[in-house]
């Protein structure tokens, strides 16, 4: 009997030790793993803020609509999908594309009237 006894202990203790020392190195690479997907994840580059804004709205330099009226831009640029008042007072038409399959602003072009001239155009990419 304790030659029966003894073997269960030290047979049962071995195995203990063996899954022990299995267990650490998969333990290890877990947390190596779990440590090292989050840090990659960070490394995406960021764009600066002043990129965004340059990519946002882009006037148009010396826009040949500009000093123009309101006609002689619907001849050009047709009927506006909307027309606001800003903030200063002056008239602003906006002209979305009718294919656009998502709501968003890109390629909506803007134009701001002040007296029944253009003084501003510009349009969003």
């Amino acid at each position: 009997m304790r030659r029966l006894l003894q073997t269960i202990f030290t047979g049962s203790s071995r195995v203990v030790r063996k899954a022990e020392v299995l267990r650490a190195p998969l333990l290890l690479l877990a947390a190596i793993c779990l440590v090292t997907m989050p840090a990659c994840s960070t490394l995406k580059a960021v764009v600066k803020p002043k990129q965004a804004k340059q990519k946002q709205e882009k006037p148009a330099p010396e826009s040949p609509l500009i000093g123009q009226d309101e006609d002689e831009v619907k001849k050009k640029l047709g009927q506006p999908t909307d027309v606001s008042k800003t903030s200063e007072g002056n008239l602003l038409w906006v002209y979305r594309p009718s294919w656009k399959l998502l709501p968003d602003d890109k390629g909506t072009q803007y134009v701001e009237f002040k007296d029944g001239k253009v003084v501003k155009v510009f349009k969003k990419q």
